[in-house]
């Protein structure tokens, strides 16, 4: 279907459009009514003859005020539209999810893009009404960290960023020091029995992760109300359980009820800096960014030494680019509450969205430490330690994870590191349990290949898991062709059935779309050395290396070993 109209070019405020392909017919209409309506878009339109794809994409996400992401089956299949959402969350752009039919999301996703009051196309009479003011006021989600999806052993990242949004976007805004006194040291709570179900409240709320806690600490604020009407913190913590239940289900009701819960903290006590926090973060999830910042400074205002209201203004900061003085609102926000295990999560996502990996572990080993049955930590711990090649503990973490809670992600991750420290049998085993959980993603099945093609004298099975692993990617590549990555992944599995020609087509086009990518080059080493082709791979190793390829990825890479004993590539790794 043809483009209804060019992509937007200038310096106002604009929208990003993420959608399937296979949606155009019912997006584009939707397109022109938005642009009508004043709404500035940016879609793939405007991608340019001879520009490198990914850094085209990256810079108009990046850029955008807001992401609307168009959601129906074709667009939860792409990866290319995954990468966008995961690379608009990274930078901290919120997003508007649309339904374009009733389709339930994958658990990756539902974390986190059910924190925001989804628009339905087909259900709501005005829902173009609605989406034209949310783009307008730049509505969205509080985001939090993600890793690119990497293929193959670098880890898949998207489900592990679901448990950290978990983690680190529901701040549960604990203050000590406003347990039972106002900022002027007047009792707040007037009944006992009310601050000790507001106490066992805050305690259940911190692990709202585990079992039904979260329910059960909405039940104690409330039975506290009872029993002290005018409690104004009771009502903040209310409206913050009430707020991450939002989050969690996607019940729109339930963010109406957390701002009426806030309101009435408000109107009992608005000097409060755990009550404006609350409001912050409440106003945040409305979309109402600079109300939200204003709440977070004033609750500063009120008490620099609150930790949730310094964690939450240094969450500001980094949307700003203000990456040190982030870290250093943080830090304070730790340092006034060491054993805070949101606060903890959080720190560690940020130092891993900014990559330092070695200090993000440091962070998750306070946190697990603090709660061993920590699921989201140990895997995100597992992740990280991957980054920074510790590849012995990070097995260690995953097998915890896996033993709390067996996901596809956890026993993707494993499976890919247990066969990366080459423990073929164990690999095998744990990709199969992520394929009996999920058959839909070919990386799984490409990893399993890689698997039984290591392990020796396992030719045909691992034959069947790369066809495997081509049939979904290809069928994936037919509804979206514009991702580089589904055509390098194609190109190392067509290489590794020694189908040359289609190998060569798929790498070829995957380096035009993205032609100065890492990941993409680092492919066409690999593809060109397993067809032959030792001059093309040197060369395209040389580029790679240029970009900043790690070395430790490169001898890693088993495919590669009689590579690394090319004196072309031992001069390279010397200079």
């Amino acid at each position: 279907m043809e483009k209804p109209f060019p992509a937007y070019e200038g310096t106002e405020p604009f929208v990003f459009v993420c959608y399937a392909h296979l949606d155009a017919e019912k997006v584009y209409p939707d397109l022109v009514l938005l642009k009508a309506g004043g709404i500035n878009l940016w879609y793939d339109e405007g991608i340019s003859a001879g520009v490198s794809w990914r850094s085209e994409i990256a810079a108009a996400i990046k850029n955008a005020a807001t992401l609307v992401f168009f959601i129906s089956p074709a667009s939860l299949k792409s990866n290319h539209c995954l990468r966008e959402v995961d690379y608009a969350l990274n930078h901290d752009i919120d997003i508007i999810p649309v339904y374009l039919e009733a389709v339930p999301l994958p658990p990756e996703l539902a974390l986190v893009l059910n924190r925001v009051q989804g628009l339905y196309r087909e259900k709501d009479a005005r829902y173009m009404e609605r989406l034209q003011k949310a783009l307008q006021v730049g509505a969205g989600i509080s985001p939090f960290g993600t890793a690119p999806r990497h293929r193959r052993f670098n880890l898949l990242a998207a489900a592990v960023v679901a448990i950290v949004a978990a983690g680190t976007g529901f701040a549960l805004l604990r203050d000590d020091s406003f347990l039972g006194n106002d900022s002027s040291g007047q009792i707040v709570a007037s009944d006992p029995g009310a601050f000790d179900l507001y106490l066992d409240g805050m305690q259940l709320m911190e692990r709202w992760d585990k079992d039904d806690n979260l329910d059960k600490s909405i039940a104690n604020f409330r039975q506290a109300l009872v029993l002290d009407p005018d409690f104004a913190l009771a009502y903040a913590r209310l409206a913050d359980a009430l707020r991450i239940q939002n989050a969690l289900s996607g019940d729109a009701q339930l963010l109406d009820e957390a701002l009426a819960a806030i309101n009435q903290a408000l109107a009992r006590n608005e000097n409060l800096a755990p009550v404006q926090v609350v409001l912050g973060k409440i106003q945040s999830a409305q979309g109402n960014i600079d109300l939200a910042n204003a709440s977070f400074e004033k609750a500063l205002q009120i008490d620099p030494n609150d930790a949730s209201a310094n964690f939450a203004i240094a969450r500001v900061y980094e949307r700003q680019g203000k990456l040190q003085e982030a870290e250093d609102a943080m830090r304070r926000s730790i340092n006034l509450q060491p054993d805070d295990l949101l606060n903890l999560d959080g720190f560690a996502g940020f130092y891993f969205r900014h990559d330092k990996f070695d200090l993000a572990a440091e962070q998750w080993r306070k946190v697990i430490r603090l709660a061993p049955d920590h699921f989201a930590a140990l895997l995100n711990l597992g992740t990280t330690l991957v980054q920074t090649g510790d590849v012995a503990e990070a097995i260690t973490m995953y097998e915890q994870a896996i033993s709390i809670r067996p996901t596809y992600m956890a026993w993707t991750n494993l499976g890919s590191t247990l066969t990366r420290a080459a423990r073929y049998e164990e690999g095998v085993t744990a990709l199969q349990n992520a394929i009996a959980l999920n058959a839909t993603d070919w990386l799984a099945f490409g990893n399993l290949g890689y698997a039984y093609a290591w392990m020796g004298g396992m030719d045909a099975e691992a034959r069947a898991a790369f066809e495997q692993a081509i049939q979904i990617a290809e069928e994936t590549r037919q509804q979206d062709g514009r991702d580089p990555y589904v055509h390098s992944d194609l190109a190392l599995y067509y290489a590794m059935t020694q189908q040359a020609e289609l190998a060569r087509e798929r790498i070829a086009t995957a380096m035009a779309l993205s032609p100065d990518t890492i990941e993409i080059l680092f492919a066409a080493v690999e593809v060109f050395e397993n067809l032959g082709e030792r001059d093309t791979a040197v060369q395209h190793l040389v580029a790679a290396l240029d970009l900043g390829l790690p070395v430790r990825q490169l001898l890693a890479n088993r495919e590669l070993a009689e590579l690394l004993q090319d004196s072309r590539v031992a001069d390279l790794l010397q200079q």
